[in-house]
């Protein structure tokens, strides 16, 4: 679906260096010109490529979710699988992977909920939110570091910590309100 007030920036690009680049992450420094103010801007681009987050429903209706550690907060937190879209995958291929890789499942059925950049005062990063039932227990295929435990939870406790303000990361909290706004039978 288009959105009437989303357009091309008409911002003319001067010029461009990159400051870092990461296994993950390239930072970029950039200068634009606004052609209504004449006014030179600098910005600061963290490119960060796309990523999915899966949503998965048992067929008791209970949401599989991880626990995981998360260095840049300090904390670790209840979240859904998630990671990058690889080159050459479609969206809903990376989704079907990283589900798989993370909880040892695979979706016979996917459905894309809505897709969000999180940061795009910095970012360019997008994410694609997806619901996955019918779910096929398979194996797990964790990256050799990862460490994430499963946690199998009812809807019940999902819909009272979304109530209560238990979230705090936006992917889980967007995802969910969608969820139990439009999804929700």
């Amino acid at each position: 679906m288009k959105n009437k007030y989303y357009e091309k920036i008409d911002y003319e690009l001067l010029d461009r260096k990159i400051a870092y680049k990461g296994k993950r992450v390239v930072v970029e420094e950039l200068h634009y010109k606004n052609p209504r103010t004449n006014d030179v801007l600098y910005r600061e681009h963290v490119l960060a490529g796309h990523a999915a987050i899966i949503i998965p429903i048992t067929n008791d209706n209970n949401f599989i979710m991880i626990k995981e550690p998360r260095t840049p907060i300090g904390k670790t937190v209840l979240a859904f699988p998630a990671g990058i879209i690889e080159n050459g995958e479609t969206e809903e291929e990376g989704a079907i992977r990283e589900l798989e890789e993370e909880i040892g499942y695979k979706a016979r059925k996917i459905k894309k909920l809505r897709q969000v950049y999180p940061a795009m005062g910095y970012s360019n990063e997008k994410v694609v939110i997806f619901l996955a039932k019918d779910l096929i227990k398979t194996q797990r295929h964790l990256d050799e570091k990862e460490d994430i435990e499963i946690i199998e939870v009812l809807k019940e406790e999902l819909k009272q910590m979304l109530d209560n303000g238990e979230f705090e990361t936006s992917m889980e909290l967007i995802g969910l309100l969608h969820y139990f706004m439009y999804e929700n039978e």
